[in-house]
């Protein structure tokens, strides 16, 4: 709905059933732990609200920080599309019945700006890139704009900057893949990501028993190759998005974040990708900050780059 639309609607005190749709439409485009959308939208006079929804736990998440990172997602993009239907946009948090609520309320009349409009446009098209992308760095001026875009109170951004904090990365990736290493979904992320393009990785040597990141079958095998995710991690650009604290709230403030910076990538042609299971572990977020010189706590790892479609066979 164009804001000059809404605007004819301004005398009403609740949400239209057209403004409705747009909300819960922008809701459904936000990235999910398993595509499980672990969250309730309720809408009710100028108010929209997301509550967290138990779903049956996946084993990697155990604790539910994917699952508040989704719900962060969601609220990002609730965000967007109340201003594109022409509302100041304030965004709360808070909980109940040890469940996280996040509200948004359209509290005034108000343009949304230039930035909104053109992520608010791509909702629909954000995908994530698990491939590794093109080799051509991105300028400072778009990491820059990326920063900008995940900017938000205690919240912060920091790009992995050469070969020693590459190699810092690899190796607790490392340490993550040997604690993971029965997790197929997170070893074939690797594995999509750290394996040169062309080497033919079988779709079906994905197995319970894990696959290395180099395209190594056994679980015996050490996972990853340190040197190949060091090498990747350096020539690509690697985001950590951090928190000041580790409180539910503080997950979907980093999802918030994330989506945020994901749709600006998105808006400017380039493709991302999401990493936070390594994280889950307490030993890699601390060994990560301590590596990094971070006072905040590190929440996820993203990639930007320019999209490489994969080659027929590494699909």
């Amino acid at each position: 709905m164009s804001v000059a639309r809404a605007e004819a609607d301004g005398g009403r005190d609740s949400w239209s059933a057209a403004e409705s749709a747009v909300l819960a439409e922008a809701v459904h485009c936000a990235p999910s732990v398993h595509n499980t959308r672990p969250w309730e939208l309720a809408l009710h006079g100028r108010t929209a609200e997301l509550r967290e929804r138990t779903v049956l736990a996946a084993q990697h998440d155990p604790e539910g920080r994917d699952r508040r990172i989704s719900l962060g997602a969601a609220l990002a993009n609730l965000a967007l599309a109340i201003r594109g239907l022409g509302w100041a946009a304030e965004a709360a948090t808070g909980s109940a019945d040890d469940l996280v609520t996040a509200t948004v309320v359209g509290t005034r009349r108000s343009r949304p700006t230039d930035a909104e409009n053109r992520r608010r446009r791509v909702l629909a098209d954000r995908r994530s890139h698990r491939h590794s992308f093109d080799r051509r760095e991105l300028p400072d001026g778009i990491r820059d704009a990326l920063l900008d875009a995940l900017a938000a109170p205690g919240v912060t951004g920091r790009w992995i900057s050469g070969p020693d904090e590459a190699l810092a990365v690899a190796r607790l990736l490392d340490y993550a893949a040997r604690v993971f290493r029965d997790n197929a979904e997170y070893q074939r992320d690797l594995t999509l990501w750290a394996t040169p393009r062309g080497s033919g990785v079988r779709p079906d040597a994905f197995g319970a028993e894990g696959l290395a990141a180099v395209g190594l079958t056994t679980s015996r095998t050490r996972l990853p190759d340190e040197s190949l995710l060091a090498d990747r991690i350096q020539r690509e650009a690697v985001l950590v998005i951090a928190t000041s604290a580790d409180t539910p709230q503080d997950h979907v403030r980093a999802g918030a974040a994330m989506e945020q910076a994901w749709l600006e990538a998105v808006s400017r042609d380039l493709a991302a990708s999401v990493m936070t299971q390594p994280l889950h572990l307490e030993e890699v977020r601390t060994g990560l900050a301590q590596r990094l010189g971070l006072t905040a706590v590190p929440q996820m790892l993203m990639r930007f780059g320019l999209p490489v479609e994969p080659e027929v066979g590494d699909r």
